[in-house]
């Protein structure tokens, strides 16, 4: 089966000799979201502009639908559709211009209905006739993410989109991200906001010192990587722990009147029965308890701290 995007042993060295990018292979499927999680400097920018014939590779190959990113540059880049990070628009030129002079450069026809609709999902519509200059940096966002559409990408990637937007954006942004989906589309997105990949991603890859440390499906790296946390309230506090506790992952928290248990649920035994019949033992008693699941940000912040 074609994907819509696969990369192979791609590497980038720059002239002063940092590495940005060691060895990466990714296959992108046809009409999924992928989050490409990441610190700043892991790479995630680099690898996007790659694809996008922004820079060259020093080493690998990319394709786009089977074009390749080099050899057959115009076939691949017009499948793609950029919203970067950093705002590049003509500040004199109207919300209307910008995208439909977009839509040109990659040879489409005219097509003001479309143009109408990018603008109406985007909420641009009453300022289609505003120059750039006159516009808040939310809604020069917008233009940008309309400027993206305008030539109909059947791949589309947003780099930190939501970066410095407002709430009203990234919720009208998530909506659209979720129609073009359902259409065939594309999206591969980085973000800050790991909340926002928990909520639309269907896999996830993370990237750390220019080395692509995962990538699964959201829902089996959560599954595979993800751990409970189980807080046991206590009826009275307690000055240290048990020495018949020690065999535990188990810490004290709220004073003394808290334990905090972590266990993997992928294990045979969580190990909660026993702990609790030796917290019976040592006449430790539980006034109440609850659960917590690992959230992606948790699993994100311990694949980045053991990939250091």
């Amino acid at each position: 089966m074609q994907h819509a995007i696969s990369i192979s042993e791609l590497s980038k060295v720059y002239d002063s000799g940092f590495t940005a990018l060691h060895g990466i292979d990714l296959e992108i499927h046809n009409g999924e979201i992928l989050a490409l999680l990441g610190p700043n400097g892991a790479g995630k920018t680099t690898l996007i502009s790659i694809i996008c014939g922004l820079v060259n590779p020093t080493t690998g190959t990319v394709t786009v639908r089977g074009h390749d990113i080099i050899e057959d540059f115009r076939a691949a880049r017009q499948l793609i559709g950029l919203v970067p990070q950093e705002l590049h628009t003509e500040t004199f030129e109207t919300v209307w211009d910008t995208v439909s002079y977009s839509r040109g450069l990659f040879g489409k026809k005219p097509d003001p209905q479309l143009v109408e609709q990018i603008l109406r999902d985007l909420s641009l519509w009453d300022k289609k006739g505003n120059k750039i200059l006159e516009l808040s940096g939310g809604m020069k966002r917008r233009v940008m993410i309309a400027k993206a559409l305008a030539h109909e990408p059947q791949i589309l990637f947003l780099d930190e989109p939501t970066a410095g937007v407002d709430v009203e954006l990234r919720k009208d942004m998530w909506q659209l991200v979720r129609r073009l989906r359902e259409a065939g589309v594309t999206i591969i997105l980085t973000t800050h906001y790991i909340e926002e990949a928990e909520e639309i991603a269907d896999r996830v890859g993370v990237i750390n010192k220019g080395r692509l440390v995962v990538v699964d499906e959201k829902s089996e790296l959560m599954r595979k990587l993800g751990k409970k946390q189980l807080t046991l309230e206590l009826n009275e506090a307690m000055p240290t722990l048990p020495e018949t506790l020690g065999r535990y992952d188990i810490e004290l928290d709220g004073g003394g009147r808290q334990l905090v248990y972590r266990y993997d649920t992928q294990a045979e035994r969580t190990g909660i029965a026993s702990l609790l019949a030796d917290l019976n033992r040592a006449g430790v008693t539980v006034k109440d308890l609850n659960t917590r699941q690992s959230s992606l940000e948790d699993i994100f912040v311990s694949l980045v701290e053991e990939a250091r």
